[in-house]
């Protein structure tokens, strides 16, 4: 391909506003409707800037959990009506830091985490460095007494992480597909002082005291745009198709002791590109307290309770998989299964899950030794539909 034509493929314009300043409130929601996501220009996905500041008084908090003010945003839900579908379709359904925990497994610094140190001090302007994301997970709040300043930034692609840039295109959001469909809804947990949180534990009289960052109104999200331009006859000669990316927690099976080969989770029979297992433990759901790689100490992927698709083998033996192909700390207590070959950042290249056999089954499967208030979330990136045409021809 000539110059011009490559960039045809592939222009990004930088982000645009879809919506700024939402409210984050303890225990609300913001809803973005679709007539508020111009799809006029394609997107390849969303940004989030999400910044607040909490003054914790009085005493320190007893613990705090690990993924730190990520835990604010209980879910991001994005979804629409898909021409190709001929109705409702997911793209997002996830807690934020699952959506972060799943992005620093195939990509060193996923996320600007600004404002409060590694090690939960208040100092403006500091930026977390990409070990926190590693094995022992480190802490991106203390809970000691103090004003924290954060800013949180962080990308929700609609391409496969990590692909050729050339390839992105054929997973483009576009107005042909989506019309004015797509929506957007966000949702807050609930803190309530003295208690047990998404931040963690306090002491009887730990208080929050929320505001916007550097102090006044209330805490806020914005929602930006990811537009990209492709030429207008490649517009024309494809049809993009899209992801799914849909956590499903899993207590039970995690809590008490079993065999090699204990059934997690059935998964959808769908073209797979990765899966992930985030395992940890938690006091009040879904907020990990803290994060294992002991409670599942082998993970399988199989059709059934015999087909192997990936063998049932130590996971740190499956964690050094990522590590290598992409250059990545291990996380502790996250596991993938990658069917996209990441040197070749190949977006064709998934686990054709929707030929296993009518009445079969595609299972997670493992080791689980069983500890109180274990919790797992598990994230199945689907491909729902394949793009077709230009560069996507067989």
């Amino acid at each position: 391909m000539n110059r011009q034509q490559i960039a045809n493929i592939y222009r990004p314009q930088g982000p645009k506003a879809i919506s700024l300043g939402n409210s984050w409130t303890s225990g609300g929601k913001v809803i973005i409707p679709g007539a508020q996501v111009d799809l006029s220009v394609p997107l390849e996905g969303f940004r989030l800037d999400f910044r607040l500041r909490d003054v914790i008084a009085v005493a320190a908090m007893t613990t705090a959990n690990p993924l730190g003010y990520l835990n604010l945003i209980q879910r991001a839900f994005i979804y629409g009506k898909n021409s190709r579908v001929g109705g409702n379709a997911t793209l997002w359904d996830i807690d934020l830091p699952s959506a972060v925990l799943i992005q620093a497994s195939v990509a060193r610094k996923p996320i600007q985490y600004n404002g409060v140190s590694a090690v939960g001090a208040a100092s403006a302007g500091t930026e977390v460095v990409d070990t926190v994301f590693s094995s022992p997970m480190g802490s991106l709040l203390n809970g000691t007494t103090g004003t924290y300043d954060v800013r949180i930034l962080v990308d929700l692609p609609a391409f496969p992480f990590g692909v050729n840039a050339f390839m992105r295109p054929g997973y483009y959001l576009r107005s042909q597909e989506w019309a004015d469909s797509m929506q957007m809804r966000f949702e807050f947990p609930t803190i309530t002082n003295g208690t047990t949180h998404a931040l963690g534990t306090d002491a009887g009289t730990t208080t929050h005291t929320f505001s916007g960052f550097g102090g006044g109104g209330t805490p806020t999200l914005d929602v930006y745009g990811l537009p990209a331009i492709m030429g207008p006859d490649l517009d024309a000669q494809m049809t993009p198709g899209f992801l799914s990316r849909i956590a499903i927690p899993v207590t039970t099976q995690l809590q008490s002791a079993g065999s090699l080969n204990t059934r997690l989770l059935t998964l959808e029979k769908q073209n797979t590109k990765r899966i992930w297992a985030i395992v940890g433990v938690s006091t009040v759901n879904p907020f990990f307290a803290s994060f294992s790689d002991t409670n599942l100490s082998t993970l399988a992927m199989n059709i059934g309770s015999n087909k192997v698709i990936r063998e049932n083998d130590s996971i740190f033996a499956h964690k050094q998989d990522y590590v290598r192909r992409y250059a990545v700390y291990p996380i502790q207590g996250v596991n993938l299964f990658d069917f996209i070959n990441a040197d070749a950042g190949n977006a064709d290249a998934h686990y054709e899950a929707g030929s296993a056999g009518e009445g079969s089954t595609l299972e997670m499967r493992g080791t689980v030794a069983g500890v109180a208030n274990a919790l797992g979330n598990f994230v199945q990136e689907i491909e729902q539909y394949k793009p077709q045409g230009a560069l996507y021809s067989a």
